[in-house]
């Protein structure tokens, strides 16, 4: 969302973004810019308030933090991988070629190691993956919080063949530098990407489909596992409608929203947009046990229907159990939206919940002391 006329671009804003993403600057363009350090290059045109990391900008931004401009440093990790491996590498050879500018864009995110230790800085990572990669193991020892998605239940699982060549072991698990890393971290959601920091209004529907299956089934076991179940289901039931074929957005949308329930599995993560995505037009998501830390989840019962992946039929169960009473999904459709609408409009609700952490209005939950 570039800047507008009535929200001027400061000459220095107190917030920058630095990574591959960017929520405030977004949202706030008159206090927040981004530093792009991703593999790819910038779409052009840029708003005036993002601009790609170079050696010019890195200068900028030490000299400003040494002069007390810059208060809140949030990173946003672009690469599974340190800017020296071979495979970001590779984007410096991309067409047109400028060579220079890409590798020194790689190393955005290792120059906040340069940086004054006082500022807050904020780690939001929202990647697949449930570990923490080593080149950016720092950025614990650096930030006041890092926010991760896909936080593993057992949170020592981050290191797991990363900072640990094995599994955590528990001497890894008792110095003290190890613990403080663990509680800084953090459960994150994924939201649901919205165009304004309201849903738009909408009745409830009229339901003409039990439940509404639209997945990829190569993202995840738990996927072709269940389709599997799902499509035995289908054979007895005609309220069951399988989408064979991709859809635009639109009808996606519109198909899911006539639907009672929405089957919401994992794919390459657990918290996946779909969740979010069928509770924004009254559709129950059906979700797997959740297998990560969550942040304001969509509750059992309350907001979403969840069923054991390991266990043969318990899929089936849950489905017809729910379809036999549509007074209750309603309710819990009914509850799933207005909970969308208060905690997970990305990047509206994401931008709030960072400006209260920051102004020490609010303290992140789901915080573990050791």
């Amino acid at each position: 969302m570039p800047p507008t006329a009535s929200d001027p671009v400061k000459a220095s804003p107190p917030i920058v973004e630095i990574g591959n993403a960017g929520l405030l600057a977004r949202v706030d363009p008159a206090n927040a810019e981004l530093l792009w350090t991703s593999e790819e290059d910038l779409a052009r045109p840029t708003p005036e308030n993002v601009r790609e990391f170079g050696l010019r900008e890195f200068w900028q931004l030490w000299r400003r933090a040494w002069r007390y401009e810059i208060d809140t440093i949030v990173v946003h990790p672009a690469t599974r991988h340190p800017p020296w491996h071979w495979r970001p590498l590779r984007s410096v050879f991309h067409w047109p070629p400028r060579p220079w500018a890409r590798l020194v864009r790689l190393f955005g995110i290792q120059a906040i190691r340069l940086l004054p230790r006082r500022m807050i800085v904020i780690v939001v990572d929202g990647d697949d993956m449930r570990t923490i990669p080593c080149c950016n193991a720092f950025l614990l020892d650096r930030c006041t919080w890092y926010f991760k998605r896909e936080l593993p239940i057992d949170r020592w699982q981050v290191f797991q063949r990363t900072c640990h060549p094995e599994m955590p072991s528990t001497r890894y698990r008792n110095k003290p530098r190890n613990r403080a890393r663990i509680e800084k971290l953090r459960p994150w959601a994924i939201g649901l990407p919205s165009d304004g920091p309201a849903l738009p209004e909408m009745a409830f529907p009229d339901k003409t489909i039990g439940l509404f299956v639209a997945v990829a089934a190569n993202s995840s076991t738990v996927r072709a596992t269940g389709l599997e179940e799902l499509r035995a289901l289908a054979a007895r039931r005609r309220d069951v409608v399988i989408a064979d074929a991709r859809m635009l957005h639109d009808e996606f949308m519109r198909r899911m929203a006539s639907a009672w329930l929405t089957w919401s599995p994992e794919g390459f993560g657990w918290d996946c947009i779909r969740h979010y995505e069928a509770a924004s037009v009254y559709s129950v998501p059906v979700i797997n046990q959740p297998t990560i830390v969550r942040f304001a989840p969509l509750l059992e019962g309350v907001h979403a229907l969840h069923y054991d992946a390991d266990l043969p039929g318990s899929l089936t169960r849950v489905v017809e159990e729910a379809l036999a009473d549509p007074e209750r999904l309603r309710r819990i459709a009914t509850a799933a939206r207005a909970h969308i609408a208060a905690h997970h409009l990305t990047p509206w609700s994401r931008v709030d919940q960072l400006r209260a952490y920051r102004a020490g209005i609010e303290t992140p939950p789901g915080g573990i002391a050791l």
